[in-house]
This record gives structure tokens, sequence and C-alpha cells, in this order.
């Protein structure tokens, strides 16, 4: 196993696209698996579409998040962080709007979500 720095997560967790599915729990609720988008602000931008529950559930709680990648190889990876949730403003959404696998079911993914300040990043890579 192999630590990775806060840079190096980010840079997983948007790649190969900036869309990825993660387990997010807002103020220690269970776990839900939603799409999350990485901003170029080093910020988690988790778009819910025309539905506001998540919105007004998590404005200014914390959010825990964790993203697992297993690649063809058996290899892959693990990070987890936490951050404060605030509703997502216009002036978040990226541009232009990025297409990704994680939103591309839902019906106008950017019409409505939370941005999450995150404090750390921490991961490790399986090196196996």
């Amino acid at each position: 196993m192999s630590a990775l720095t806060h840079a190096e997560c980010f840079q997983l967790v948007g790649s190969p696209e900036r869309g990825r599915r993660g387990l997010v729990s807002i103020d220690g609720r269970p776990p839900v698996a939603l799409a999350c988008v990485v901003l170029d602000s080093g910020q988690l931008l988790i778009p819910t579409g025309t539905d506001r529950t998540l919105v007004r559930a998590a404005a200014g709680r914390p959010v825990s998040v964790e993203f697992i990648h297993h690649d063809h190889g058996g290899r892959g990876w693990w990070i987890s962080g936490m951050g404060l949730a605030r509703p997502m403003g216009y002036a978040d959404r990226p541009h232009p709007l990025p297409r990704t696998t994680v939103t591309s079911a839902m019906t106008s993914p950017f019409a409505n979500g939370i941005v999450v300040d995150v404090a750390r990043l921490t991961g490790r890579r399986d090196l196996d």
C-alpha cells in the first residue's frame, strides 16, 4: 500500500473524466452513492438535477465522501475526505458543463446541487 497526497487524491478522483460515483454521507447519516464532479477549484460538486431534497438536507452540514476504484489488473485505490456542504450557486457550475457518464442519465443535472468544500482528501493505492 502506498499513501496518496491530497493533490494525488483529487487527480485520481477527477480522472479519466471529471465525474465519478462516490459514497456520500451527510452529517453522519448512512452513505448514499451519488454522482460527484471535481471542480477546478479543488471542490466537489454533487449535482441533484431538479430535486432540492439533498440541498436542503446538506446545507451547512459536514459531509464525508469515499471513492473506491479497482482496475482490471486487480490494482486499485481508496480515497476518503470530509468537508462542509453549501448550496451550489450559478458561479459554481463548471463551464463548459462536463459530459460525464455519472450525470448522463440525469435531467438538467446542474440545475441544483451542493458544493463540498473539502478540508482534506486522504487515500492509499494498492501496489500489489
